[in-house]
């Protein structure tokens, strides 16, 4: 019901611009034809009175649609009886007009068409038709009743081998023009208007369905959390009792400080998943409505490295003016999606390289770039990166989801990504955010 309100909005807001248009064009006309004819009184007055209907009628039209739109809830309007009622209106004035300055003998008939045209462009068929058989009637009137005017067949002389120019030719000359201008402009604007409103529609459509990917995502996390925690508490208390008896009956076998060290391994890493699922199942679903927090780039990018495994290989470089500016993001969303980002660039790379992380600024814009020397994308793989469930990584190491909420998360903040990526050259990954 809103999109329909806001078309038909649209398609009001020009009737209004394309009326006064008609006022003011028909002002000059009458002021120049004053100036050439000296028009009869009775004729002078009648143009008045339905040029000032016509300017009343859109001041009220356009007061009526501002308060429309200020209420709270916008139920929707008759708008072809609404609109219809008033290029019936616009006709009547038009047929007057024409009635008292020579009827089928005024040029400006022509201008018939523009208000059929604008029937058949913003009322349904119904009424396009009817107010099409209307003009046709008004037309059929004025060929049989009608103020006649001076002739307008003087000549104003050859132009060069042409014939002699009448005023007449001149005068349905103009019209044409203005005429054929008029249609050309507002339609194709109006056209333009409707293609940038369905463009915008479109979007919000796309935005809407991303984030109820996320949130379905996010109870996903939250219910997988849910599930996993209870196992790996499990697993978690049986390593500690284990490590515990090592230390109460050190084994006396070969390889035994291995089987220790593993232990610890297991109970470090368990530790970690542990983190994890506390994060996951604490803000799953969370960073769509996040407040936005202020912090410095600076410590926004070093809270990046927070869990990752290999932060050590991971080397920051700021750039002078992005150290101590603030920027307001939602920490936790955006802080996992870039996280996600680098650690991808660590996993790539089996030969633990430097992965470097470029902070500056651009165009207004924050700047972050991701280099890893991994074994980069191909063409193909490169096109799809952004899937949902796209993974080059082998499997049981990722669920090809990083990109993928990342993308979301530097999306709906303004922001854009950019993946550059080469085989055998590694990746950069380039995320810019609004400042």
């Amino acid at each position: 019901m809103r999109s329909l309100n806001n078309r038909f909005l649209l398609n009001a807001s020009w009737l209004i611009k394309l009326r006064w248009v008609a006022v003011v064009g028909q002002m000059v006309s009458v002021m120049g034809a004053q100036f050439l004819f000296s028009i009869r009184p009775f004729v002078l007055v009648t143009i008045l009175i339905v040029l000032s209907l016509t300017a009343i009628s859109n001041i009220f039209m356009k007061f009526w649609f501002s308060r429309w739109q200020k209420l709270p809830n916008q139920e929707l309007l008759p708008w072809d009886l609404v609109l219809g009622l008033i290029l019936v209106l616009d006709l009547l004035s038009l047929t007057t007009l024409l009635y008292v300055t020579g009827g089928p003998n005024n040029p400006f008939t022509l201008f018939y068409f523009v208000n059929v045209s604008l029937c058949a462009l913003v009322l349904n068929r119904n009424w396009a038709w009817w107010i099409n058989g209307l003009t046709i009637f008004c037309f059929a009137g004025l060929l049989f009743n009608h103020l006649e005017l001076p002739p307008l067949n003087f000549g104003l002389g050859p132009i060069g081998n042409l014939a002699s120019i009448t005023i007449q030719h001149l005068g349905f000359w103009l019209a044409f023009a203005t005429c054929s201008s008029v249609i050309t402009y507002f339609m194709t604007r109006l056209t333009d208007e409707l293609r940038d409103h369905q463009l915008r529609i479109r979007r919000a459509e796309a935005q809407q369905a991303r984030s109820e990917k996320m949130e379905a995502l996010g109870t996903l996390a939250a219910g997988a959390a849910h599930e996993l925690a209870t196992p790996l508490s499990t697993i978690a208390v049986v390593a500690k009792d284990v490590e515990k008896a090592f230390e109460l009956h050190p084994p006396d076998f070969p390889g035994a400080e291995d089987v220790i060290d593993d232990v610890k391994l297991i109970r470090s890493q368990l530790e970690r998943c542990r983190k994890i699922i506390d994060r996951m199942s604490s803000h799953a679903g969370e960073t769509v409505g996040e407040q936005l927090q202020s912090i410095t780039i600076e410590n926004l990018t070093k809270m990046l490295l927070d869990d990752l495994v290999g932060r050590e290989r991971v080397r920051l470089e700021f750039s002078r003016e992005s150290k101590s500016a603030t920027i307001r993001v939602p920490l936790d969303g955006l802080s996992q999606a870039m996280r996600g980002l680098i650690q991808n660039a660590l996993d790539s790379d089996a030969s633990d390289q430097i992965v470097r992380v470029l902070v500056g600024q651009q165009e207004h814009k924050w700047k972050w770039e991701i280099i890893d020397q991994g074994l980069g994308m191909s063409e193909e793989h490169l096109r799809r990166v952004s899937e949902p469930f796209f993974t080059t990584k082998p499997p049981g190491k990722g669920m090809g989801l990083g990109v993928f909420l990342a993308q979301n998360v530097i999306n709906r903040l303004g922001g854009s990504i950019l993946f550059e990526s080469e085989e055998g050259l590694g990746t950069k990954v380039t995320v810019w955010l609004p400042t």
